[in-house]
């Protein structure tokens, strides 16, 4: 039976990573969709582009540019870790923003071509 539990551990984080991934990434993706398809936006095309960028982006390079974001010695990263204790490098929160980030595009692009069909 400790194997069995041995094999649970990992199963069980790669589906609260997953889970809380597609939440984040839906709820985002969803958001800016209405907000670029229903409003007058100005630079609607950058924010766009900026938007499906991790679409085209080596996993690599998005990885290190992460880090270099919420890394220890970034702005965000200290001050996340020294005002509300929250670090996020090599955790699993880390880990479902990371995943978050890659699957937005892909569900921001099906929720606006659905809404602008509509």
């Amino acid at each position: 039976m400790l194997a069995l539990d041995e094999a649970l551990v990992p199963l069980l984080l790669t589906l609260k990573v997953a889970g809380w991934a597609t939440l984040i990434a839906f709820v985002f993706a969803l958001a800016w969709a209405y907000l670029l398809t229903h409003f007058r936006v100005w630079g609607r095309e950058v924010i766009d582009a900026v938007f499906t960028l991790p679409m085209v982006l080596p996993p690599t390079v998005l990885g290190y540019y992460l880090l270099v974001v919420f890394g220890r010695r970034s702005p965000i990263g200290s001050w996340l870790e020294d005002t509300l204790g929250i670090r996020l490098i090599f955790s699993w929160q880390g880990a479902a923003i990371a995943a978050s980030i890659v699957a937005f595009p892909l569900i921001y692009k099906a929720a606006r071509a659905a809404m602008q069909d509509v």
